[in-house]
């Protein structure tokens, strides 16, 4: 079998990571590769469990001699985003990621590299596989569904793990010294209403916003890029200020953590030329607005031919005023740490198909009752505009311990290793770690990772020097262990 990164160490890693990358593994689609880790598991002998959601346990014995050490839980989710250029033909139901690096970084052809969270599972399967390690026993812990709500590891139950310490390796970015102490928990909201169709009549225009940046609603929420849901409300609500305007359609947004980068809609207006110069005069705004975060903005929009139907009056209009008072972005900062987000919304989806107009919302925070009061804000203006309201993922964050034993440990260690300090980071995004953390209220946990980025986006990247480097400290810090 032929591996783009032949030449390049750790070799066996990274082959593991390419043998994970050939088998499909969108969230909700993980029971291949759970089955095949659970057979490759039996086949080193390991205890190996599976569920009924895909989550796989492998425990691997301590070394000789270290018998009586207690367990450590290596963790990380085996699902990825699946997200692809407009003109990559991949197909994430059967085709192996297209691979390949250039210049010392592993990226994938047009599509998610599936680093999120490929390094952790890659990671693992290195530890197990490896007897000549020195280590305490260890407790591999392959989740799934972390991409759309923590939904696999929301199954486990605290009797499925031993283990009362914990590396989470669903971290990464720019500098591989820093470590994850803390996270947001996360409140995804469906907004649902039947359509009230009628006879499409008028003039129809089409209007197309593509061309933003978008990116993880955690990581990039507080970069000032434009939402494309947000955008389209405001471009129509102003041109239903000069005419009337009917939505016959809006789509846009498919992910409830990527900020939504484009949309189309098709809509009626009353009067043509106004519609066209309103809607001229409202891009020309947003351009100028966003000409620092989001040069790359493009709104297409012109005359075109009538659907079959358009939406009753009264619901298009409230549909647009829905979208429109819906928060988006970051609503608060943190007071205890600096430039860090404390709470945020992102309008991930507005839907309007043949049986059902869906709005899709996803509210993160770093403090639980505000995640509730936030979540309970958006549910009342759901109420006011008539829309049911369905919860999706609701977990809570992983808050900071001051006293980590581990985080003191892995201090320690990185700077005997690299001769530099750990950064120590809490992350806006949401962590397996708080769902570990509550099932095990003793869980000692530090998170960390390799260097890479453009996470959810198919600008994803690995620095393989970087993905060795921090493979070969996490033995490093396993046997370490052993010795206190």
């Amino acid at each position: 079998m032929k591996y783009v990164t032949e030449g390049y160490e750790p070799r066996q890693i990274l082959q593991y990571f390419e043998d994970i990358a050939r088998i499909p593994r969108e969230s909700g689609n993980e029971a291949a590769v759970a089955q095949y880790l659970y057979d490759w598991g039996k086949n080193l002998g390991l205890y190996v469990w599976k569920d009924e959601y895909n989550n796989v346990v492998i425990r691997k014995p301590a070394s000789p001699g270290c018998e009586d050490l207690p367990y450590i839980m290596l963790q990380g989710h085996t699902d990825i985003v699946a997200v692809k250029l407009p003109e990559s033909h991949h197909n994430f139901d059967t085709d192996p990621l297209p691979l390949y690096v250039k210049d010392g970084i592993l990226r994938s052809n047009g599509t998610t590299l599936g680093a999120d969270n490929g390094n952790a599972v890659a990671y693992m399967m290195g530890i197990l596989s490896d007897n000549s390690l020195v280590h305490p026993p260890v407790e591999c812990v392959f989740t799934s569904g972390e991409e759309i709500g923590l939904q696999g590891a929301n199954k486990l139950t605290a009797d499925a793990i031993v283990s009362k310490r914990m590396i989470n390796m669903d971290a990464g970015g720019e500098d591989q010294s820093v470590t994850t102490v803390g996270c947001a928990g996360g409140l995804e909201q469906k907004m649902r209403q039947k359509p009230i169709w009628q006879p499409a009549k008028g003039n129809f225009v089409s209007i197309f916003i593509h061309g933003l940046q978008g990116g993880h609603s955690a990581g990039a929420i507080d970069k000032g890029r434009g939402n494309a849901g947000k955008l389209i409300a405001r471009i129509l609500n102003h041109v239903s200020l000069k005419t009337k305007v009917v939505v016959s359609t809006i789509n846009g947004g498919t992910k409830q953590n990527a900020i939504m980068s484009d949309v189309k809609a098709v809509v009626s207006v009353e009067d043509l030329d106004v519609a066209l110069k309103a809607i001229e005069k409202t891009v020309a705004d947003i351009k100028e607005e966003l000409r620092v975060t989001d040069p790359g903005f493009v709104c297409e929009f012109g005359p075109c031919d009538a659907p079959e139907k358009m939406l009753d009056d009264v619901q298009s209009k409230k549909l647009i005023q829905f979208v429109l008072a819906i928060p988006e972005g970051v609503r608060d900062m943190s007071f205890e740490i600096k430039g860090h987000v404390l709470n945020s919304n992102n309008l991930a989806a507005v839907q309007v198909w043949d049986d059902e107009i869906m709005v899709w919302t996803l509210g993160r925070s770093g403090d639980d009752t505000r995640q509730d009061a936030m979540g309970e804000e958006i549910r009342s203006l759901a109420d006011v505009f008539g829309y049911d309201v369905e919860i999706g993922a609701n977990f809570y964050g992983w808050k900071y311990n001051p006293n980590s034993k581990m985080r003191e440990i892995h201090s320690k260690l990185f700077k005997e290793r690299f001769d530099i300090d750990i950064h120590v980071e809490a992350t806006h995004g949401g962590l397996e770690c708080g769902v570990f953390w509550a099932l095990q209220p003793e869980m000692d946990i530090i998170c960390f990772g390799p260097v890479g980025g453009g996470a959810h986006t198919p600008e994803e990247w690995l620095d393989i020097k970087s993905f060795g480097e921090i493979y070969e400290y996490l033995k490093y810090f396993l046997e370490q262990l052993t010795k206190m």
